[in-house]
């Protein structure tokens, strides 16, 4: 027998590709069209206005993981773009283990990047070629990366005090590149940066308090984009949040205008000469958004898994039983088929009910002595059911995969009630 394993489904929904990707729209290209972007009318105003202000700014956009927070800097920068500043086409992504100088370099790298596929001459012939030295040579080699940029440092110096030379000297450079470019286009450049809540409060300390001139080259709008705790990491540092010139809170979209994105998306996407089909009822797409409190991100992740599980040689309308029945077995596919004892079950459907618990609780809610529990953790971590949330102290906070909560999705009480008439 054969089996098929790619196949393409979504043709049969009318559309050239998943309309439920969770990519964020892209300053350029994409999966996802620019026009399905709703909403947000205050919010880009606001931004607009700081990035159109003279001089730069220091901007933080904040908000739940999944909102839709890199999508809506994308577009006010298409937009800033298409009116001739000079932005990364893509968002520069923090790393866990970046120091100041790696910070630099790698802002350095997306602003090469976007020049070398734009093709334009932006920059002077000399300062092109050292940039595309130095981005050729990158951090792994700082006696030759200062040498490139002709600091004139002689190699009896310590790797301590050549790393604070290195950072001076890669600002000072990155500045002339942004002055060269900022005189050449006559508008202002956007550098936007994503991903900060995956450094610890310490390193996001460090960091941004090492490069406080940085952030302040003249002409250069930084945005920030992170979860709710950065900004109060941001706050907490006096002499950097004074430098601060506004936060923009991204909260999460209402139901109905995840419903008018979903609906674009089907329109923008659709297969020339067909129509398309909406794979869901209102109740499901429902069910789903009180599930996640809104966040789009796991809306549609959920979508697509539904519809991509349910869909074999047509086109399928899901409603919120259907939803149900098909995401809880693909938790038993994924999960629960490796989970080696029921009492770790047990632990693991009471993590599912919460946003966070410690082994303390669990074993009070449980009796379940703590010894065992941390056990019955260790092999759900295994499997990848939970991972560590935070620690306070000697207090674990342990959450599960955001899949996991759609153990959580219930029949309606219509069909509860069919199905019990039927048994009797």
């Amino acid at each position: 027998m054969t089996i098929e394993i790619i196949r393409d489904i979504w043709e049969l929904y009318g559309v050239h590709s998943n309309p439920f990707s969770t990519a964020p729209i892209l300053v350029k290209g994409g999966i996802i069209p620019v026009e399905c972007f709703i909403g947000r009318e205050n919010q880009v105003l606001q931004l607009g206005r700081i990035i159109g202000s003279k001089g730069g700014s220091r901007c933080l956009i904040y908000g739940e993981v999944g909102v839709g927070k890199t999508s809506f800097v994308n577009v006010v920068r298409r937009y800033a773009v298409d009116k001739g500043h000079f932005s990364p086409f893509k968002e520069i992504a923090f790393q866990s283990d970046w120091d100041s100088n790696e910070l630099i370099l790698n802002t350095l790298g997306g602003v090469f990047t976007t020049i070398k596929l734009s093709n334009k001459k932006i920059l002077k012939d000399e300062t092109y070629s050292k940039l595309e030295s130095l981005i050729d040579v990158g951090y792994n080699d700082i006696n030759y990366s200062i040498d490139v940029l002709g600091s004139g440092v002689g190699y009896g110096k310590s790797r301590k005090t050549t790393s604070r030379i290195i950072s001076s000297t890669l600002s000072d450079f990155f500045a002339d590149v942004c002055k060269e470019i900022i005189e050449k286009t006559g508008k202002e450049m956007i550098i936007h940066y994503n991903n900060i809540e995956l450094l610890s409060e310490k390193q996001i300390k460090k960091l941004f308090e090492n490069l406080r001139d940085f952030f302040q080259i003249e002409g250069v709008h930084f945005v920030f984009v992170g979860s709710l705790t950065v900004k109060g990491y941001f706050q907490s540092m006096p002499r950097f949040s004074s430098i601060m010139t506004d936060s923009i809170n991204i909260d999460t979209l209402t139901f109905e205008e995840i419903k008018e994105i979903i609906t674009k998306r089907f329109e923008t996407m659709r297969i020339e000469g067909l129509e398309y089909v909406i794979p869901f009822t209102d109740d499901c797409l429902k069910v789903l958004y009180d599930l996640w409190g809104g966040n789009i991100r796991h809306i549609l992740n959920s979508l697509s898994t539904a519809i991509q599980e349910q869909t074999t040689e047509k086109a399928e309308i899901i409603d919120e039983n259907t939803l149900s029945k098909v995401l809880k077995s693909v938790l038993h596919k994924r999960y629960y088929s490796q989970i080696a004892t029921p009492r770790a079950k047990d632990v693991l459907m009471e993590i599912i009910k919460r946003d966070e618990i410690t082994n303390k609780a669990l074993s009070d809610k449980l009796e379940i002595p703590r010894s065992n529990i941390s056990q019955y953790i260790r092999d759900l971590e295994k499997v990848g059911c939970v991972y560590l949330k935070r620690q306070t102290g000697k207090d674990k906070f342990w959450s599960v995969d955001p899949t996991l909560k759609w153990e959580l999705l219930k029949e309606s009480k219509h069909v509860q009630k069919t199905i019990q008439a039927f048994d009797n």
